[in-house]
């Protein structure tokens, strides 16, 4: 049975938070606490006992495929839902448990949303002054142009957002959200009514402001790319839970599990048996980046292959390519290319071991190449593993 919502505080945002800039740069700023929320069935929570802390300055980013539950918990720090169990904490107050609720407007919290929400009859500096309440019009004029100042939107204060491009808008709402100082800023898919080429600029230049300004921020997101390039660290959720948090690079170079490393990012999955520091695979003895033992799936991302070509029907080493790299030595798997996609930046490859070897669910191979290899759909290679294999844990329940 669902537990009833609870009573909303009767305190004032000014009264119901404790600052989180009087407790230093490491403070806690949001901390969620066992959190669950479920909507028509219970048995399945969209947010799963979801615990996560963010501390002063940093940018966190959400990520998950769709379903995940990462915009639910978004909401539920914004206080757009409450939890069915567990707490919500931000600037050291309780926002949300069995017995609180403080709504959105006492959270002092700032919101970018995916469509941006800007009032159109309001000129830039109208829509960044709209939520500055408690101040005197001069007040909210200085502190508008100031934040427009950090924007870089000082010169549009008069237009309108009709007679803006999307990345200014998005600047706008950005402007409008930070403009009443809150303790965090919580970005709800701000790129994704963007072109790819703005979408890149524009997105470092957000990342920029944010850094100037020291805020708080929590990014949802679906876009791996755009995580791992924007935020400090990674919570990537799976089914209504925390799946795997850390540092982009971390995350993505040592992930747990293989929906965390399928998720971030194209690799190569392989069983085999480890012996501590090794792993027996059908690409012969590897590497272990953590020691494992027993049966094990490790993954290889695709950087981490190299193929070497090869004559056709000839085993013997062949001479050094000058764009692939040294000879292919004898121990290396036979394969053959099956696909190509050029990206400019990079290409990807496509092979399968040789019929005449072996045959198998593992014969199919991704690598990631520079955008100068020669190598073509139906060459022979050999392929060579140059890195070391993540051991994977269960990923434990599905999507459901």
């Amino acid at each position: 049975m669902r537990r009833a919502r609870p009573e909303r505080s009767r305190a004032s945002g000014s009264h119901v938070r404790r600052s989180v800039r009087a407790t230093g740069p490491d403070a806690v700023v949001v901390d969620l606490r066992e959190l669950t929320k479920s909507y028509q069935d219970p048995g399945h929570p969209a947010v799963d006992r979801l615990t996560l802390t963010v501390r002063q300055g940093e940018t966190v980013a959400l990520l998950g495929p769709s379903g995940c539950g990462k915009t639910t918990l978004l909401r539920l720090i914004a206080g757009f839902e409450a939890p069915d169990a567990g707490a919500v904490v931000i600037g050291g107050s309780v926002m949300a448990d069995a017995r609180t609720f403080v709504p959105p407007e006492a959270r002092r919290i700032g919101f970018v949303f995916q469509d941006y929400a800007l009032f159109p009859h309001l000129d830039v500096l109208g829509n960044v002054a709209f939520g500055l309440s408690g101040r005197s019009r001069a007040e909210r004029r200085d502190r508008a142009r100031e934040v427009l100042d950090l924007v870089g939107l000082t010169v549009f204060a008069r237009r309108y957002p009709g007679q803006l491009s999307g990345g200014q808008q998005q600047r706008v709402a950005l402007a409008r959200a930070l403009a009443p100082e809150p303790d965090v800023i919580l970005l709800d898919e701000p790129f994704s009514n963007l072109d790819a080429a703005l979408r890149a600029g524009t997105r470092e230049e957000v990342r920029r402001i944010l850094e100037r300004s020291g805020a708080t921020t929590i990014l949802v997101t679906h876009d791996q790319e755009e995580a791992m390039s924007f935020a400090d660290r990674l919570a990537v959720m799976r089914a209504g839970r925390l799946e795997q948090q850390g540092a982009p690079e971390e995350t993505y170079l040592s992930p747990r599990t293989a929906f965390v490393a399928g998720f971030l990012g194209r690799t190569n999955l392989l069983h085999g048996q480890a012996d501590g520091a090794t792993v027996e695979t059908r690409l012969g003895v590897l590497a272990l980046a953590r020691p494992a033992r027993g049966p094990v799936l490790v993954s290889v991302r695709p950087e981490d292959l190299r193929l070497a070509p090869r004559a056709r029907g000839d085993v013997r080493e062949e001479a050094e390519d000058p764009v692939e790299g040294p000879a292919a030595r004898l121990d290396g798997v036979p394969v053959v290319v099956t696909g190509r996609a050029f990206y400019g930046h990079d290409l990807v490859l496509r092979c399968r071991v040789d019929d005449d070897v072996a045959t198998g669910p593992e014969d199919g191979f991704v690598i990631r190449t520079g955008p100068d290899a020669t190598l073509q759909p139906g060459d022979p290679a050999r392929l060579h593993v140059r890195g070391a294999a993540v051991p994977l844990e269960s990923s434990g329940p599905g999507p459901r």
